[in-house]
């Protein structure tokens, strides 16, 4: 073993033969092809500048370069010239049979279930008999579709969650994304649009970036929309007929704060694709409002989406100012899963290990995020996955209660596995959970709350939200039997 040299950067798809080394090499400005010789101490030679991808042949003498959609053919040495090798494909076609195409790919899913389920039994199921069972409606398939729904009663012979189907090449229409504003409006009798909300955001990052609240606009609610881009509303039906085709793209929005085109005022926006995370935004921040009115600002409240990158975002952003409750609520309802949320188990359990005395400072906690009070922590029929995993661990480390409904119950995971030849995926569920004691655990069944709680849809249209208020209920009986204790530093040393 030993250290190839190179400065730091992100190195990817690594290959070789005899004593060179072939890399891509991303600096923070793009990849390039690098190539280092491991009998000398040389700095890593430049191959070309940029590339997204490269093969090297099995001699060793030559590379397939890609560039973007570009390719080259290139001598696999220093100091090589992507335009001049760049080859020609634009008469390169491919032709394609669909329905011997759906044929291998028929066989090809099937095989990747067989071979990749984390059981090798695949839970007692003939499966070349499945194969049969199937092999007539992939026959009588005439679109790519029709594969699909195989793909779909296939899966479902396995009893068994995370097992996906998704489509590769179809005829399909374009999509396009349309521009909102992040608010709610009503249709005055005036014929104008009257805002009737206006969604927070957190303007900082694109994708929680909410129009009307941006510096200059001087939206508010009450306000009427009277044109946009120049055009009168009234000349429409719906609002959003005006701002078609408008994401990203500055537009001008006339208001007034009555229904009239007379002393109006212009702003200027640019409108966003879709509204979901100022609305989920929106739906945490009451969540956390209501639960800061019911314990009187003594119970904070973590909501998490997922245990993939958002929720991790989310706990680390909502956990961290709220360490000083005296209790905390935990919402994994509507959690849609992700990664093995370990690392956020973590974060919940911890407890504090020390304090530290700073001359005219109160005494600061190790670790500093970490909350010793009592939680409880929110479950649905929505925590899925991950959100399956993460209640199954606050149950164990004897957290607190789960309150709610039994969980989704889908813990047979995914690693990844190949895919089909048109870009579809037949996605096998590759690994299972397990409790220290070596049983099967959750899967199929879900995790079961301490206190069941049902959310009746007819009282969360009216304000209500059954199991945070549960919760709160709770959590305030047990700080009522064991408040949480504060501390205070000793006298100095030298004090007396």
């Amino acid at each position: 073993v030993i250290a190839l040299p190179g400065g730091a950067a992100d190195y990817a798809n690594l290959q070789t033969h005899g004593e060179q080394v072939f890399v891509l090499k991303d600096s923070g400005t793009g990849d390039s092809l690098q190539v280092i010789n491991f009998s000398d101490d040389e700095s890593p030679k430049t191959v070309v500048e940029k590339a997204s991808d490269y093969v090297l042949s099995a001699d060793g003498k030559k590379l397939l370069v890609q560039l973007h959609n570009d390719y080259a053919i290139l001598d696999a040495k220093e100091k090589q010239v992507f335009t001049d090798k760049k080859l020609d494909l634009k008469n390169l076609n491919l032709r394609i049979e669909p329905k011997v195409e759906w044929q291998q790919m028929y066989v090809d899913g099937w095989r990747i279930l067989r071979d990749w389920f984390y059981d090798p039994n695949i839970h007692g199921m003939d499966w070349l008999a499945i194969k049969n069972k199937y092999q007539p409606w992939v026959d009588a398939a005439t679109h790519r579709t029709d594969l699909d729904y195989a793909f779909g009663e296939i899966a479902g012979e396995l009893n068994s969650g995370h097992v996906y189907v998704n489509a590769g090449d179809q005829p399909s229409v374009e999509r396009r994304s349309h521009g909102l504003l992040g608010a709610e409006f009503s249709h005055d009798k005036s014929g104008y649009f009257k805002i009737e909300k206006i969604f927070n955001g957190e303007n900082w990052h694109a994708d929680f970036r909410s129009p009307l609240t941006e510096p200059g606009v001087k939206a508010k609610v009450g306000d009427y929309v009277i044109a946009i881009n120049g055009i009168s509303v009234k000349s429409v039906n719906n609002l959003y007929q005006l701002l078609e085709d408008s994401v990203g793209r500055t537009i001008t929005l006339t208001l007034n704060n009555k229904p009239s085109d007379r002393k109006t005022r212009t702003v200027h926006v640019k409108p966003i694709a879709q509204e979901t995370n100022l609305r989920y935004l929106d739906w945490v921040n009451s969540r956390a409002a209501m639960v800061e009115k019911l314990s009187n600002g003594r119970i904070g409240y973590v909501h998490l989406p997922n245990t993939a990158i958002a929720g991790n975002r989310e706990l680390f952003k909502q956990f961290l100012p709220q360490i000083t409750k005296d209790a905390l609520i935990i919402d994994d309802r509507y959690n849609g899963g992700g990664f093995i949320p370990d690392r956020m188990i973590e974060m919940l359990s911890r407890k504090t290990l020390s304090y530290w005395k700073f001359r005219g400072l109160k005494p600061n906690a190790t670790p500093l995020i970490a909350h010793d009070g009592p939680k409880a922590m929110l479950i649905n029929g929505y925590s899925s996955s991950g959100g399956d995993a993460l209640p199954y661990y606050f149950r164990k480390l004897k957290l607190g209660k789960l309150i709610g409904t039994r969980t989704w119950g889908g813990l047979i995971g995914i690693s990844g596995n190949p895919g089909l030849a048109d870009g579809g995926l037949l996605l096998a569920s590759t690994f299972r959970v397990m409790n220290t004691e070596g049983n099967w655990i959750v899967e199929n069944e879900g995790v079961t709350p301490d206190i069941e709680v049902i959310d009746r849809p007819e009282l969360v249209y009216n304000g209500d939200d059954p199991s945070l208020q549960r919760a709160v209920q709770e959590l305030l009986k047990d700080l009522k039997e064991n408040p949480r204790k504060s501390i205070k530093a000793p006298k100095a040393p030298t004090e007396f």
